[in-house]
């Protein structure tokens, strides 16, 4: 790892952010996607504003802030994505305008030598036979340029949350039961799948992914 870095895991409106950045300085500050769709009550006003923080943010520190982008945001301006739960209508044209216009904030992966970091994770299994990848070059180059061929993989729900029987999902809906057998070679972090606190799982093939959807409770992770 380059710098020490922070992974912040989901932010779903919550303001918590912001205390985990500044008790932080200097270090790079990784959001793990899912910035909308809150499973309490946030002010719908509230709620775009911390959005807007966030994107000012990277705005005011470019090189230091990572901001992934999550299922819960892709449902808001892509019309390939399946729209996830607690889509809210109310918000979808200004979150759709908010996202579209400032979409060269955001990537869909970032990686620091063996750490990769997406939104919902990476198994070996989909990497090879479904997106169809390949593990020698910069695993996150080619997710954040797929061909137009491998753009359904990356968008793809798994059985687990609710796609087709037998597939697996991408990397913005992979489920924490699909993901027994991470990425080979990788260290991954990642968010979607709650958990209490950072969760470390080894795999198979010496791939390692930590789960890190836990921002509700003050806990992110640090590298």
């Amino acid at each position: 790892m380059e710098k020490t870095t922070i992974a912040i895991g989901d932010v779903h409106g919550l303001d918590l952010w912001r205390d985990v950045v500044d008790a932080h300085p200097g270090c790079r500050v990784v959001f793990l996607g899912d910035y909308l769709d809150p499973y309490g009550y946030v002010h719908r006003g509230k709620l775009l504003d911390n959005l807007r923080a966030i994107m000012q943010l990277k705005r005011d520190r470019p090189e230091d802030v990572v901001l992934l982008l999550g299922n819960h945001d892709l449902h808001y301006f892509c019309e390939d994505a399946c729209i996830g739960t607690r889509f809210d209508e109310e918000i979808a044209e200004a979150a759709s305008c908010m996202f579209l216009h400032n979409i060269d904030l955001f990537q869909y992966a970032f990686q620091d030598r063996e750490y990769l970091f997406t939104h919902a994770g990476v198994s070996q299994e989909w990497f090879e036979c479904d997106f169809c990848g390949d593990a020698s070059q910069p695993v996150a180059e080619q997710l954040n340029h797929p061909a137009a061929d491998q753009i359904p993989a990356l968008l793809r729900v798994g059985y687990a949350r609710g796609g087709r029987r037998r597939d697996t999902g991408g990397i913005f809906w992979a489920d924490e039961s699909e993901l027994d057998e991470p990425l080979h070679g990788f260290i991954q972090i990642v968010g979607h799948n709650r958990v209490e606190e950072v969760t470390e799982r080894i795999g198979p093939g010496g791939g390692k992914i930590v789960f890190c959807d836990c921002l509700r409770n003050g806990l992110y992770l640090e590298l």
